[in-house]
């Protein structure tokens, strides 16, 4: 399994500069995509926002990310896991880790399901030792 971070749907779907990049970071690293509630939730706001930004329509927005995060999941045959942890392993990464607590819930999601590997841009999770983020930096396509 593979838990996508927030910014990886994010850009498939608003069609970024990384756009391109992601999608090959998809194909080089096929396996059974999972993003957690927190993703989830960062997905439909981080997208909400965006598209208020670009269309101002508020109800009618919400409305349409709300479909576009449902049929991205869908057709990337993404599962939703529950986010499970304990007040302890909380406290625990984020000291520990130096994590924003979505980003500890995270790293402790794909720790419950046995997840060792995190699609993402985020080098914060290069300090959580259950994970390893593909692909390496060094490795990624240097964008400008």
């Amino acid at each position: 399994m593979i838990l996508l971070d927030t910014n990886i749907p994010y850009h498939i779907l608003h069609k970024t500069n990384l756009t391109e990049e992601v999608l090959a970071l998809l194909e080089d690293n096929p396996g059974e995509y999972v993003i957690d509630t927190i993703v989830h939730n960062e997905l439909v706001y981080t997208s909400t926002l965006h598209h208020l930004e670009h269309r101002h329509g508020v109800k009618e927005a919400y409305k349409e990310v709300i479909y576009a995060v449902r049929e991205l999941i869908k057709r990337l045959d993404i599962r939703l896991v529950q986010s499970i942890y304990t007040e302890k392993e909380l406290y625990e990464a984020l000291l520990n880790y130096r994590l924003l607590p979505s980003d500890a819930i995270i790293a402790l999601a794909c720790k419950h399901y046995g997840i060792n590997r995190i699609l993402t841009f985020d080098e914060d999770f290069k300090r959580v030792p259950w994970l390893t983020v593909l692909p390496p930096r060094e490795d990624r396509i240097k964008i400008i």
